[in-house]
């Protein structure tokens, strides 16, 4: 554990944090962190939260996925987390832990919420010796237009657009040893800005054993 690493770290990613910020919500794309409402400011406060518990185990493996969620970081802003996993008890990683970490839901007279990618997510991560740091390729929750409650894939032009520039500014932040891709978006990101990352299969629609298998034997490798 390196605090000192973390608090290092935490203000020199201060400028992506700030780009992530500057994202408003669209027809068919809802922006997580945007200051000038009431549930951005909230997903906000609980990606530092969740990267100051983070960041002083130094993960040496990024992961990047897919796009948020609906039942998952559109609700929370901590990529592959449900609100049931973030408003539970801290994991063998001291990651997450609810209100007594400083967690908020951003409704919080509902039903929590859990993500069945998350909760397998999070599982495998507990058989790891050190916890990734996962990122989605697309920074927006991607929806049909008018279902706010829906998931879709993103488009080659938001990923263009929206995905490429963010991602590559958090590669050179955080300048991360190993890199992998959690299914086909987060690969074809990557390799849109020329890096050659490792494909693992996405958990859902059955992936969850391929999943697995493929993390463990990128976490040896990476040791």
């Amino acid at each position: 554990m390196d605090a000192a690493f973390a608090h290092r770290m935490l203000e020199h990613l201060e400028p992506w944090l700030e780009r992530l910020a500057r994202f408003h919500d669209r027809a068919d794309a809802h922006a997580l962190y945007d200051p000038a409402t009431a549930a951005g400011r909230i997903r906000l406060d609980n990606l530092r939260i969740y990267l100051r518990q983070l960041l002083p185990w130094r993960p040496s493996v990024l992961l990047i996925g897919e796009a948020p969620g609906y039942r998952g970081a559109w609700r929370t802003g901590v990529n592959f987390c449900s609100e049931k996993i973030m408003m539970g008890p801290k994991d063998r990683f001291g990651l997450f832990g609810g209100e007594t970490a400083g967690y908020r839901l951003i409704d919080p007279h509902a039903a929590l919420c859990g993500e069945a990618s998350s909760t397998v997510v999070q599982r495998v991560f507990q058989e790891l010796p050190e916890p990734p740091l996962v990122w989605p390729a697309l920074p927006l929750h991607p929806h049909k237009p008018g279902i706010d409650a829906s998931n879709r894939t993103p488009t080659p032009a938001e990923l263009r657009r929206d995905a490429l520039p963010q991602l590559q500014q958090l590669i050179a932040l955080y300048q991360p040893a190993h890199i992998a891709a959690v299914g086909n978006i987060g690969w074809s990101a990557l390799a849109s800005l020329g890096i050659e990352a490792v494909k693992i299969r996405h958990p859902a629609h059955g992936g969850a054993p391929a999943f697995r298998d493929g993390l463990l034997a990128l976490m040896r490798n990476a040791r």
